[in-house]
């Protein structure tokens, strides 16, 4: 309730922060959910478009990073991996390379294969 409360006061520097918290909430119920599914797909997206026109990088890669956790537990893989390099282009241009460096071990033919 405080995250929405930020959000009207303050949409860009919040709304991003309560859509990525629909889509979480969303996801815990997609497997079970037709709707919910949808929700947590439009709440993920609306979250890192949100954060990237607002300046937020780390937002934008923390909600690639969790949507691409979501696509990978639905099954989705394409979407899973186009949000994986998503997020691991948003870490490094917020300069956390030690997240880069993890992504890169947990998802090399992902990771590597995007920049050639």
């Amino acid at each position: 309730k405080k995250f929405i409360n930020w959000a009207r006061d303050c949409p860009s520097n919040n709304t991003h922060k309560v859509l990525l918290l629909k889509a979480e909430d969303a996801s815990l119920f997609a497997l079970k959910s037709k709707k919910k599914r949808e929700i947590a797909e439009q709440a993920y997206n609306a979250a890192i478009l949100g954060a990237s026109d607002t300046g937020f990088v780390n937002a934008a890669a923390i909600a690639s990073e969790r949507a691409a956790e979501f696509y990978n537990s639905i099954g989705k893989h394409e979407q899973f991996a186009s949000h994986i390099v998503q997020a691991y282009q948003l870490y490094s241009k917020w300069g956390a390379d030690g997240k880069c460096e993890c992504i890169g071990k947990q998802h090399p033919e992902l990771v590597f294969k995007s920049q050639y």
